[in-house]
């Protein structure tokens, strides 16, 4: 069992030598430096990331169960390493690139203002996920559940409809484009 770290702001620390990861809950995280940071079995509870960076940290089973990530750079992350129950995050203008998600039940989440270029959504259940004005390019989408998902304001994705489920997911008649480009259309 890890030690637990309760009611504790962090500010501008450095967390990529630390061999093993408490449990934290309701802690806040300033400017904190995570860079390939070994979090693995870590729980992450009611716990809030601002301005940290994340990038390539190991979340082998590591916990997330209402958790906010603010201003995060998190570039090439393998969520679909972590402990999938209780899981509940939600991204505000972070930079997720190169980050995968494969096989998460990752419903009613959301991504506002994000960068989530070449992220991994393959075989995702995603959802009722809010899509709020983020950056799709080359986001893979296959076999992925979109179901209620909101695409409105996002921008750069290509979804095959005939290879994910989409039903009553809403896009703007301004970003349908990115459900026509498999079929290779002049759309004048």
């Amino acid at each position: 069992m890890n030690d637990l770290i309760v009611d504790t702001t962090f500010k501008k620390e450095d967390f990529t030598t630390q061999k093993n990861s408490p449990d934290y809950d309701n802690c806040i995280f300033i400017n904190c430096d995570f860079r390939k940071a070994n979090l693995s079995k870590a729980t992450f509870y009611n716990c809030e990331f601002i301005a940290c960076n994340l990038s390539e940290a190991n979340l082998n089973r590591t916990a997330f169960n209402e958790v906010i990530f603010k201003d995060c750079k998190m570039l090439g992350i393998d969520f679909e390493k972590i402990a999938a129950l209780l899981l509940s995050f939600e991204f505000d203008t972070c930079r997720l690139d190169f980050s995968s998600f494969y096989q998460l039940k990752l419903t009613n989440t959301t991504f506002n203002a994000c960068s989530l270029k070449e992220v991994d959504f393959t075989t995702s259940d995603l959802t009722n996920v809010l899509f709020y004005t983020c950056d799709l390019s080359n986001a893979k989408f296959n076999d992925t559940t979109l179901t209620k998902s909101d695409f409105r304001t996002a921008q750069n994705f290509t979804i095959d409809p005939s290879k994910n489920n989409i039903k009553k997911a809403i896009f703007s008649k301004t970003n349908l484009l990115g459900l026509l480009q498999v079929f290779d259309l002049d759309i004048q």
